[in-house]
């Protein structure tokens, strides 16, 4: 086959794609665009997760009309004149491709007016194809609107995921805008509703307010500065009692641009080493400041990674200033332990409506195990296939792990994972027979979520409300909790959240039902780190000799590591 050139309209699509992957691309490159026009207030608008409708207007500097047919062709920008400027770049874009790669999939227009201008001017270009400039009357700034996106490129369009899951990236996308600029406002208008809205003033506190909520943005704390020669680090992190699911509530910002930075990332988490728990991830904003040719950022084509000069050397500023931060903000002292007593009536929270004491919610019993005689006495019987056989506890290793005697060796057991097999099988025992068993809250619990937890309350509220949730919207991003499932005994807002969390990012289980109930298990179950008393630690057991699946907890890790007679004679030279 000979070599032919590309006709203009297909190399427009191929570029296109380098830097358009999907809506929140197009918003990204627009909202950059709008921040290195000066713009003070931002507002975006998307209808179906940005496939239909795309809207940024500024009140940034502006475009002549007459620069308009320019500023959608490629390679054309006002950010710089040649190549050695790019080592001391200080603008978000740089390679004049953001709206000639836009304009060429999608009904692209663009309406602009200077401040010196009496009157706007409007152009619009359909799929590549330009039109004629027309006058426009609109404020000072400039206004895209993009439609139709990736219209005339089917596979591309077909590749894209649910609305929601679109706008959650399209969110992401504003939120580290949002706190890298805490000076600008930014605004976030999806399907007619405002779901992100920061004031502008400058503080990042108010920033983190706005992205994060108020109640979370409590507890997030700022950064201790730490400048390592070169390398300046700030920002603010959150306390472990924030962390989420998944890693979509971190940012980490160089020289004020959003960046995806595996190292970075690595080195955060490693600083909340052994302060969270296998699965949780920390949130907040890390700004790292170094000297621009330091640090290149002409390495991808969407501009989401850089490369340093030393990579670990800012690695290393980071670690020690979230580490340090940490340290400075936990208490010294280990807080007072929140036991586990099936045993007894649990602390009834002051929002509980109990009309009869007797009522008092308590964990469901499993079905009755032998008497204390009678376990004595069938200490040799064999377990059921799959079951455990009777243990005798011993004690508590580091607060989380229980030690127990069997008929065949030693057992050690892991209190959280035990505890969450339970009262995962109490849900499902209870979801198959009678209905899964509630709690009512004598006034509702007000909550701020995150879009993606608000999107997931909204669209798995049949299964929430199935295992005993009952969320209803509040307006704006809050919602008001009535009901509880009765094995959420403490700690409510936590365990909604991260079950909402967990919907959001796919969850555990083969169905959403499946998932909420492993979800609320989980989080509802004694922590590890937690001291419990001899009765406690029995009943524990007790209880998971009765479960059917007693060996894996809902997430498949395991409740128990058996260590037969034989092998630890063989441990201790026995054999």
């Amino acid at each position: 086959m000979p070599i032919v050139r590309l006709d203009e309209a297909t190399v427009r699509r191929i570029a296109a794609g380098e830097v358009v992957e999907r809506p929140a691309s197009v918003v990204k490159e627009l909202v950059e665009n709008a921040l290195d026009a000066g713009a003070r207030t931002i507002r975006v608008e998307v209808v179906a997760g940005g496939r239909e409708l795309i809207r940024v207007q500024d009140d940034g500097c502006g475009i002549p009309a007459e620069e308009l047919p320019l500023a959608v062709e490629r390679h054309a920008t006002s950010k710089l004149r040649r190549f050695e400027d790019l080592a001391r770049l200080a603008s978000y874009g740089f390679r004049g491709e953001a709206l000639a790669a836009i304009s060429a999939v999608s009904d692209f227009e663009i309406a602009s007016r200077p401040s010196e201008a009496s009157h706007g001017g409007r152009l619009r270009v359909r799929f590549g194809k330009s039109g004629r400039i027309e006058p426009v009357g609109m404020p000072v700034g400039t206004i895209v609107t993009v439609r139709d996106l990736f219209a005339n490129v089917p596979a591309r369009r077909r590749f894209l995921r649910q609305d929601a899951t679109e706008t959650a990236y399209i969110h992401r996308v504003l939120a580290a805008l949002a706190l890298a600029r805490p000076d600008v406002r930014v605004e976030l208008v999806v399907d007619r509703r405002t779901v992100l809205t920061t004031p502008g003033s400058g503080r990042l506190v108010d920033a983190l307010a706005g992205v994060y909520g108020a109640e979370t943005a409590a507890k997030i704390v700022p950064l201790e500065p730490t400048n390592s020669g070169d390398v300046v680090v700030h920002g603010a992190i959150g306390l472990p009692v924030v962390a989420r699911a998944n890693r979509q509530a971190l940012f980490v910002l160089v020289n004020g641009r959003w960046i995806e930075s595996r190292t970075l990332v690595a080195a955060i988490e490693q600083a909340y080493h052994t302060l969270l728990m296998v699965g949780r991830y920390p949130i907040g904003v890390v700004a790292v400041s170094l000297p621009p040719d330091r640090v290149d950022v002409n390495v991808h084509p969407t501009k989401r990674e850089v490369r340093f000069a030393d990579e670990r050397v800012v690695a290393a500023a980071v670690h020690e200033a979230v580490r340090r931060t940490l340290l400075c903000h936990l208490p010294t002292q280990p807080p007072p332990a929140v036991t586990f007593n099936p045993l007894e009536q649990p602390v009834v929270q002051r929002r509980l409506l109990v009309a009869d004491p007797s009522r008092v919610p308590v964990p469901a019993p499993l079905p009755s195990s032998p008497t204390a005689n009678s376990r004595e006495a069938s200490a040799g019987a064999s377990p059921a296939e799959g079951r455990l056989p009777v243990l005798r506890v011993l004690g508590q290793v580091r607060q989380s792990y229980i030690i127990a005697e069997g008929p065949d060796g030693m057992y050690l057991i892991d209190q959280h994972a035990a505890h969450e097999r339970i009262l995962l099988e109490q849900l499902l025992e209870q979801l198959a027979t009678r209905g899964v068993e509630q709690q009512r809250l004598l006034e509702p619990l007000v909550l701020e979520l995150s879009p993606q937890q608000l999107e997931a309350s909204e669209r798995y509220a049949g299964d929430l409300r199935q295992l005993g949730w009952e969320v209803e919207p509040f307006g704006g991003a809050s919602v008001a909790v009535r009901a509880v499932p009765r094995v959420v005994q403490r700690n409510i807002e936590r365990v909604l959240t991260a079950v909402l969390d967990d919907l959001a990012s796919g969850g555990r289980g083969t169905t959403p039902l499946e998932c909420v109930a492993i979800s609320t298990a989980c989080h509802s179950a004694i922590r590890a780190g937690q001291e419990l008393s001899l009765p406690e630690m029995r009943e524990l057991i007790r209880q998971l000799e009765q479960c059917r699946a007693p060996n894996a907890c809902g997430h498949g890790r395991p409740t128990v590591v058996h260590l037969s007679t034989e092998e630890l004679e063989r441990h201790f030279g026995r054999r």
